[in-house]
């Protein structure tokens, strides 16, 4: 349980003004579910209204509510920007609890030739393998598979049944959840003497500082030099990225995306669920990609695309809104086609009292 005065979560927080300051917080709540010890916070006072019965003890507000009338009795928090003020209690709140057992486990299989940093910590039934090296802090959890002269970085956070194969490396406060795959050979054949060849995969992956890739998500190795993905990349669930791909920094894979290899994409990327890439393509900075669009070209910096395939948003937008009027359009079409064709059967001074409404 969270034990805080509301003086100690402003200092956490950064914050200059409260009120009440030695009123006790013993949880973070939303505004849906506060009770007696608990904190919020509150984006906009548009919202002012959820307060009435509000049970929390303390709240975060904006700076700009201070001296407005609020309904609420408990402490109140003035910051610049509250979400964030929330968030950081969030990760102080999530930094008291212990979720690893510090050590390594005596069932752990460590190569002597491996080398281990400074309180590193390696959980029970977790292989390393000759020449991995494993950075200062770095937290490797149950049942994870390191192999031969990968390097991981400091502070790195290695969840359960993880696997990175050989030559990889990581740098440094990298998260890999539960189940990631990194450096999976390519998927890379060709076709002779009729069978489909193995193509040997002897590149390796390099996941770059801040680098979190969540549960069950593949990175394959690339066929000759690296798939790389950039500073503070975030990579969601079961997505797949391909061999050779590069990803620039601070770019979202939201989950299922699919990227196939060799595909370029820059900084500050957004691909929403179920986003399919096609290969040997270039998507450039701050683009955009909505939800199980299929990319088939490049895209250039800055622009949103959207559907299959993916267009401008703007034409993907227009040519939804004329899909939902092509049943009405065909029965017109179909009614007119009837008219056209009766009127071939008619005579010329039928077609021409019929042209006059006669």
């Amino acid at each position: 349980m969270l034990k805080l005065t509301v003086a100690e979560a402003a200092k956490i927080t950064g914050v200059q003004d409260v009120s009440k300051p030695d009123t006790a917080v013993t949880a973070l709540c939303s505004l849906e579910e506060a009770h007696e010890g608990g904190l919020c916070y509150l984006t906009s006072l548009e919202k002012a209204d959820l307060l009435k019965d509000l049970k929390a003890s303390a709240l975060i507000v904006p700076e700009s509510a201070k001296g407005q009338d609020i309904p609420f009795n408990g402490a109140l928090l003035y910051a610049k920007n509250p979400e964030w003020a929330f968030i950081l209690l969030m990760k102080y709140a999530d930094a008291q609890k212990q979720k690893h057992t510090s050590g390594i486990h005596p069932t752990a299989v460590i190569s002597g030739s491996a080398k281990l940093g400074a309180n590193v910590s390696v959980g029970a039934y977790t292989v390393i393998e000759d020449g991995a090296q494993i950075g200062d802090n770095t937290v490797i959890f149950p049942q994870c598979y390191i192999g031969k002269n990968v390097s991981v970085g400091k502070n790195c956070y290695i969840y359960p049944q993880v696997v990175i194969r050989e030559e990889c490396v990581l740098k440094d406060y990298v998260i890999l959840q539960a189940g990631a795959k990194i450096g999976s050979d390519g998927f890379g054949f060709t076709f002779h003497d009729g069978r489909h060849q193995k193509i040997p995969q002897i590149g390796n992956v390099v996941l770059g500082n801040d680098v979190e890739v969540q549960s069950n998500t593949c990175i394959d190795r690339a066929k000759i030099s690296s798939t790389v993905i950039g500073d503070n990349t975030k990579i969601d669930n079961l997505v797949q990225i391909g061999h050779n791909v590069h990803v620039g920094m601070s770019s979202i894979m939201c989950a299922q995306v699919g990227v196939a290899g060799t595909t370029e994409i820059g900084n500050g990327v957004i691909l929403a669920g179920q986003v399919g890439l096609a290969g040997h393509m270039s998507i450039g900075d701050r683009a955009q990609v909505g939800a199980q669009s299929g990319v088939m070209t490049s895209i250039p910096a800055g622009q949103t695309y959207f559907g299959y395939p993916a267009m401008p948003q703007r034409e993907a937008f227009k040519l939804q809104a004329i899909l939902r009027k092509l049943p009405e359009m065909h029965k017109e079409f179909r009614t007119f086609k009837k008219q056209l064709e009766e009127t071939k059967n008619l005579s010329f001074f039928g077609k021409l009292k019929k042209l006059l409404g006669l």
